[in-house]
């Protein structure tokens, strides 16, 4: 189809700035950005409406060009195209007032577009799925020390090709930060205004066996110092922030962090990921709540993850998520549901590995006698492609919040290789229970189903198969289903040309 013509260039007032440039984050290192500024109160952000024809004032990582194609008005729009392991970033940060209100808006096109606005005590997200331009806005309060904010504007994994255009920041202009032209980076560590108490005998965080927390702030500051076998363990409360965790526990000496499900951890705004751990294994996570962000625990390099007996809940999308080869991980003994409240297929209760690609490589990832839904805005559990050896056992099933906008239509969707499912039993389906499929050659094969219930009543699908094996060849991608599986309401135990064993 040929893209329709565009409209004539807008007329844009052009704001006098400063220097611009995008705010940099790389492995912990903490570099102050170049800030734009403006003199007048207006439209803070350089080349928001990239009529420059390039990406000046901006910085971007992954595929992100400029285009004519179809922009939302005048000549030219941003298109980025995330991979299987980025999202395709751009972003620009500009000098702005503390307490003061700005509005953050874009016009934005495709299968996930996420606008994004940081900064110290900022931390503000949100996003849409459309095939037709669409409007996103933030309303941002700047805190007492903000005097920047970064605009980000991003697609997502694997989902294919987003478009962007008309980026603003509306609201008083800052004055312009100090900054180095080439700054040091420094390795920076949290200085903790509260610090959490320890016992029995050490006062700081990440010297002793166990670190009592009872605030946000002392939280933060317990996971930045924590130390192989030490135990954080929270009063009940609630505690707000995104917490990321990068200290690494061993075999011998996890990192435990507890309390009981009234300690509940939250975002601030709804936005970002609740606990992310990134290249942190064994880290083991007990009785806490995890609940009012983007996504609740995120692992990411990160293998022997333990969630055991953590309520994880109100999300907009996923509630667990092994990604980025995080393997021997396990979820036991918790209860996940109301998540994906977007919409769009995309909140499986626990997701293991990445779409679309074979490098992800989240192996035998155990999920273990767990509640998962109601309110699960896609499958209760997706397998992806890449990932092998993993073990589904005991656990119940309610598909009630399943949505069909982004395929799902079952409770478990295995793609990955080597799976066992056995000893569950699911109800409120709208096709099947279980399902395989093979998004590349030699994959979705080797899955073992023992011992699942799977009840479809009131399900309105095509197939309704209890077990719907969708590639299947005894000698190239076998699947084992045996007789000890058990269906109710539905068309038949599994598809045609399925042995039974």
């Amino acid at each position: 189809m040929t893209p329709p013509v565009p409209p004539p260039p807008r007329r844009r007032a052009r704001l006098k700035a400063a220097a611009v440039a995008a705010a940099v984050v790389a492995a912990g290192l903490g570099v102050l950005p170049a800030v734009a500024s403006a003199d007048v109160t207006g439209i803070l952000l350089r080349n928001g409406d990239f009529e420059t024809g390039d990406t000046s004032g901006w910085t971007c990582t992954g595929a992100s060009a400029v285009t004519t194609a179809a922009p939302h008005a005048g000549s030219y729009a941003l298109s980025s195209t995330a991979g299987a392991s980025d999202i395709a970033p751009c972003s620009q940060a500009v000098a702005v007032q503390p307490n003061t209100r700005y509005t953050v808006g874009a016009w934005v096109k495709g299968s996930y577009v996420q606008l994004s606005a940081t900064g110290t005590g900022v931390e503000r997200s949100t996003w849409a799925g459309s095939a037709t331009w669409t409007r996103l806005t933030l309303d941002v309060l700047t805190g007492p020390s903000t005097d920047r904010l970064t605009v980000g504007v991003s697609g997502w994994y694997g989902t294919g090709a987003v478009a962007v255009d008309d980026v603003t920041v509306e609201g008083p202009a800052g004055g312009t930060p100090s900054t180095s032209p080439t700054p040091t980076p420094t390795q920076t560590t949290p200085a903790p205004t509260a610090s959490p108490t320890v016992s029995p005998t050490p006062t700081t965080p990440g010297s002793g066996p166990t670190v009592d927390v009872s605030d946000s702030k002392g939280l933060k500051a317990a996971l930045a110092a924590a130390v192989p076998g030490q135990t954080i363990r929270l009063a009940d409360g609630a505690y707000s922030g995104n917490f990321k965790i990068t200290r690494a526990g061993t075999a011998a000496a996890p990192i435990t962090l507890t309390g009981s499900a009234n300690a509940v951890l939250s975002t601030p705004t709804g936005g970002g990921n609740v606990i992310q751990l990134t290249a942190a294994p064994y880290w083991t996570f007990h009785g806490i709540s995890v609940t009012r962000g983007q996504k609740g625990i995120m692992a990411d390099s990160s293998d022997h993850v333990v969630v055991d007996g953590v309520e994880v809940h109100h999300l907009t999308m996923e509630g667990i998520h092994f990604r980025t080869s995080s393997s021997y991980g396990v979820v036991r003994n918790s209860y996940i549901h109301d998540t994906g409240s977007s919409g769009n297929g995309m909140g499986e209760g626990v997701y293991v590995g990445s779409a679309n690609t074979l490098t992800d490589r989240s192996d035998h990832v155990q999920i273990l006698d767990n509640r998962i839904g109601p309110g699960v805005g896609g499958e209760n559990i997706d397998i992806k492609e890449g990932t092998t050896g993993g073990l589904i056992r005991g656990n119940t099933f309610d598909g009630s919040g399943l949505t069909g906008a982004n395929y799902d239509d079952s409770w478990v969707d295995v793609k990955g290789n080597g799976y066992t499912v056995e000893n569950n039993r699911g109800v409120h389906t709208t096709n099947d229970g279980f399902q395989t499929h093979s998004q590349y050659p030699g994959w979705g094969c080797g899955t073992v189903f023992r011992d699942n219930t799977a009840d479809l009543t009131g399900a309105t699908g095509a197939t309704r198969y209890a077990i719907n094996v969708t590639v299947y060849d005894p000698a190239s991608c076998p699947v084992t289903v045996t007789a000890g599986n058990r269906a109710i309401g539905a068309n038949a135990l599994v598809n045609p040309g399925i042995p039974v064993t």
